[in-house]
C-alpha cells in the first residue's frame, strides 16, 4: 500500500512633494555595489567548481557561474527565503532527522558568511546550492513535473522571486507535507469496500479525479458510512458545516448538507456507493470553501494586468482537502483537518466574529438610508438627528444617555457615538460630520457584510508562516503593525502609494536597515524640474544639497554644475546621476528598512512629517513612509543583539551612510484589508483606495 500512496498522493493539490524616492534607481545602485563582489565570486565559483558535486556543478554551468545564495555581507534574499521554506516543509512533514541536519548545515554556513575570506563564501555558496538541490529533488522525486531543480531555479531568477517558483510546485510540497502513515488509515471491519467500476462511473473532472485518487489510496474503503449509519467523520463534517458562520445558508454547500443529513443510509449497494461519493463531494466542496474562499484570483490577476503599477502576490495554501483528510484520518478525527484550514493571521478569528454580527444586522433588515443633510457640529439642531441616532445604534456606536427632550440637538451622547464611528472608519474623530463622514454613513449593511466576507477570503491567501515576529503593513488602513506572536509590540501611521503608483501586495523579509541614506533622484524629476532650474540658476542643486555624479554610487566622481552647459541637453537626460545627500533635508529622512523585492519597494523615514495628520495617506510613489521610524529601529534592536540602538542613534546624529545587516530577518507582509477588528473588538472599515474590493466582488 505504501507504493500506492507515493504513486497517488501527488494528485492532492491540483501636492505632495515630487521629491519622492525612485525605487528603480536604488535597485540599480544596489546592483552596482554588488557588481564587484559578484565578479569576484563568479570567477572563484568557476575556479573552485571541481570541488562541488556533479549536480551542483551542472547548475552553476547552466546559470553562468553566478552566485545565488551568498552576497558580500550575508545570505541573499533567495537564501533567506529558501531557509524559511525548507524549515516549514520539514516541520510540517515531521522529518526530525532531516530538520536537525538542516539546522547543523545552516549554523555552519552562517559562520562562513561572517568570514571575509572569499573561499569561505564560495564554500558556503556550494553548500547552500547542495541544500537547494537535495530539497527540491526530495519534493519532486515521486512525481513527474515540468520542473527540475535547474529549471525551477532559472524560473526563480527570471521572476526575481523564489517564493513564486516554490508556489509553482505547491502540489509536490503538499504531498511532501502530508502524513502518510498506513497504520492509521484503516477504516474498521464494518466499512463498505467500494467497487472500482461504480466509483469510476462517477468520477469525471479534476475534483472527482482527486476523490478517486484518495479512495485508491485507502484501498476503496468507506470513510463516510459505517454499516447502516453515517460514520463519525460524517457527523463531524455535518456539525462543522452547521457551525461555520462563513457558509452562506443559501449556498449549494449548505443545501447539499441539509439534503444529505436528512437522508437514511440505503441498503442497496449501488445507492450506498452513490451516497458515499456524495458525502465525499460535500467534504471536498466545504474544505475548498474553508481553504480557498470565493475570490476568483485568476480573473482578478488578469484585470490587474491592465492597471498601472498594480500587483498582488497571493501565496498558495500548502494543503488540500484530500491531504487534510488523510491527516484527519491519521489523527482519528476531522477536527484536526478543520483547524488546519484556518489562517494563522491574527485578525482572522476576530473578523469571523464581526461577520456574525453584521450577518445578524442584515438578517434584521439592516438600516435605513439617511435623508440628505448639511455639515453638522456638536450643539447644532437638525431634523436628521433622530435618524442619525437610529443609524448609529444599528452598528452599536450609539448608546442612549440621559433622556433628552430636544430630539433635534446634536448632544454629547451623539458626539461620543459619532467619534466612535469616525475612529472605526479611519476619519478624524472630532465629531464634525462632513463629506467623508456622510460618505461612510451612506454605506449599507449588505455592502459591509460583503466586504467582511471578502477580507476573510483574502486572509486565506496570505503567507502562512510560523515566525515569532511579524510585520504587517495594511495599505488601505495606512498603518504598520509589529507582533511578537499574538502580542502587538508596535504600530504606527504610514503613507502608501497613491492610485496609479499602487503599493504592491506581497511578502518578504527585512534584512537590512540603512542609516543616513542617499536619495537617488528619478529621471522624471531631473527632466521636469532640475534641468530647467539649473538653466536659470547653476547653483540650484548645491542649495538643495543635491550632488551630481558620473555613476549611481555616491563614491563615483562628482560633477560641478557650474561647468556644465545644461542648455545643450534640451529635453534629453544628461549622462549624470543626481542624488540628495544624507540629512534631515533628505526625502528619505534618516533611515530605510530594506526587504529585497522585484518592485524595489521598502519602508523609510520622511522629511514631510506633516502629511501624517491626513486621514487618507495614499501619497507616495509606492514605498511605505513611516511616521516613527526610530521607534521601529528600537524594536529591531530589542530583537537583534547585533544591532546596538545607542550606537545607531549616535550614527544618526551625523550624516554618514551606514548599512546595518540583521542577524535574523523579520517577515513583512504588505496586505490589503479594507475591514478588520481591533483588539478592543471595534470593527474597522476603510476606503477601497485602489478599487480592489469592487474588482474582486465583481468576480466572486
Amino acid at each position: 500500500m505504501k507504493q500506492n500512496i507515493f504513486k497517488i498522493a501527488f494528485i492532492f493539490c491540483l501636492g505632495v512633494s515630487t521629491l519622492v524616492a525612485n525605487v528603480t534607481d536604488y535597485q540599480k545602485l544596489h546592483e552596482e555595489e554588488q557588481e564587484a563582489f559578484t565578479v569576484k565570486m563568479t570567477e572563484a565559483i568557476q575556479k573552485s567548481l571541481p570541488k562541488a558535486s556533479k549536480k551542483v556543478r551542472n547548475l552553476y554551468e547552466k546559470i553562468g557561474y553566478q552566485p545565488i545564495w551568498i552576497d558580500k555581507d550575508y545570505f541573499t534574499q533567495y537564501a533567506e527565503l529558501l531557509i524559511s521554506e525548507i524549515r516549514e516543509d520539514l516541520n510540517q512533514s515531521k522529518h526530525v532527522q532531516l530538520l536537525e541536519k538542516f539546522e547543523e548545515i545552516l549554523d555552519r554556513n552562517k559562520k562562513k558568511c561572517d568570514s571575509v575570506a572569499l573561499e569561505d563564501k564560495v564554500s558556503s555558496e556550494f553548500e547552500m546550492m547542495q541544500l537547494y538541490v537535495n530539497h527540491i529533488e526530495r519534493l519532486l522525486k515521486v512525481r513527474k513535473s515540468k520542473y527540475t531543480a535547474l529549471s525551477l531555479l532559472q524560473f526563480a531568477l527570471k521572476e526575481k522571486s523564489l517564493i513564486t517558483a516554490l508556489d509553482s510546485i505547491c502540489d509536490a510540497r503538499i504531498r511532501y507535507r502530508t502524513a502518510l502513515d498506513d497504520s492509521n488509515l484503516s477504516r474498521g471491519k464494518n466499512s463498505i469496500k467500494l467497487h472500482m467500476n461504480s466509483l469510476e462511473s462517477l468520477t469525471k473532472g479534476e475534483d472527482k479525479e482527486r476523490i478517486e485518487a484518495f479512495y485508491k489510496l485507502i484501498d476503496f474503503k468507506s470513510v463516510w458510512l459505517e454499516g447502516a449509519t453515517f460514520s463519525k467523520y460524517t457527523k463531524e463534517l455535518f456539525a462543522q458545516i452547521e457551525s461555520d458562520i462563513t457558509v452562506d445558508r443559501t449556498s449549494k454547500i449548505y443545501k447539499d448538507y441539509q439534503n444529505l443529513q436528512s437522508m437514511s443510509v440505503p441498503t442497496d449497494e449501488k445507492k450506498n456507493v452513490k451516497l458515499e461519493f456524495a458525502l465525499a463531494t460535500l467534504y471536498q466542496a466545504y474544505m475548498s470553501h474553508a481553504l480557498y474562499g470565493e475570490i476568483d484570483w485568476e480573473a482578478f490577476q488578469e484585470k490587474l494586468k491592465h492597471k498601472r503599477n498594480a500587483d498582488w502576490v497571493v501565496h498558495k495554501v500548502l494543503v488540500s482537502p484530500e491531504s487534510l483528510l488523510i491527516d484527519g484520518l491519521s489523527h482519528g478525527t476531522l477536527d484536526y483537518a478543520f483547524k488546519e484550514t484556518k489562517p494563522r493571521f491574527l485578525l482572522y478569528a476576530r473578523l469571523v466574529t464581526a461577520l456574525e454580527k453584521y450577518k445578524s444586522i442584515v438578517d434584521a433588515g439592516g438600516w435605513n438610508v439617511l435623508p440628505k443633510f448639511d455639515n453638522l457640529k456638536p450643539g447644532m439642531h437638525d431634523s436628521v438627528i433622530p435618524f442619525l441616532k437610529e443609524r448609529l445604534t444599528k452598528e452599536g456606536d450609539y448608546v442612549a444617555c440621559d433622556e433628552q427632550n430636544d430630539t433635534t440637538l446634536y448632544d454629547a451622547c451623539l458626539l461620543n457615538a459619532v467619534k466612535k464611528f469616525q475612529t472605526r472608519h479611519g476619519l478624524e474623530s472630532a465629531g464634525y460630520i462632513g463629506k467623508l463622514t456622510r460618505k461612510a454613513l451612506s454605506e449599507n449593511a449588505e455592502s459591509k457584510l460583503a466586504r467582511i466576507k471578502l477580507n476573510i477570503d483574502r486572509m486565506k491567501w496570505m503567507k502562512r508562516s510560523h515566525d515569532r515576529y511579524q510585520i504587517w503593513v495594511n495599505i488601505p488602513g495606512f498603518e504598520m503593525y509589529m507582533f511578537d506572536e499574538a502580542e502587538l509590540i508596535q504600530r504606527m501611521k504610514v503613507i502608501v502609494g497613491r492610485k496609479g503608483h499602487n503599493t504592491p501586495v506581497f511578502y518578504n523579509r527585512v534584512r537590512t536597515i540603512v542609516l543616513n541614506p542617499y536619495w537617488r533622484i528619478p529621471a522624471s524629476i531631473i527632466r521636469a524640474e532640475l534641468i530647467p532650474k539649473l538653466k536659470k540658476n547653476p547653483h540650484y542643486t548645491n542649495s538643495k544639497k543635491i550632488e551630481i555624479h558620473t555613476g549611481y554610487s555616491e563614491h563615483s566622481p562628482k560633477v560641478n554644475p557650474l561647468k556644465v552647459n545644461w542648455y545643450k541637453y534640451g529635453r534629453r537626460l544628461p549622462p549624470y546621476r543626481f542624488m540628495q545627500s544624507p540629512g534631515v533635508h533628505n526625502a528619505l529622512g534618516k533611515m530605510k528598512f530594506l526587504f529585497p523585492n522585484k518592485y524595489s519597494v521598502y519602508m523609510h523615514d520622511t522629511n514631510q512629517k506633516n502629511l501624517f495628520s491626513k486621514d487618507i495617506r495614499a501619497l507616495s510613489h509606492g514605498c511605505v513612509r513611516l511616521h516613527k521610524p526610530l521607534d521601529l529601529l528600537e524594536n529591531f534592536a530589542d530583537l537583534d543583539a547585533k544591532l546596538d540602538f545607542k550606537k545607531a542613534k549616535e550614527t544618526l546624529e551625523h550624516n554618514k551612510k551606514t548599512p546595518l545587516r540583521l542577524s535574523h530577518t523579520i517577515p513583512v507582509d504588505l496586505v490589503y484589508l479594507t475591514t478588520w477588528v481591533e483588539m478592543d473588538g471595534m470593527v474597522h472599515f476603510r476606503d477601497d483606495i485602489y478599487g480592489y474590493d469592487s474588482m474582486q466582488l465583481a468576480n466572486k
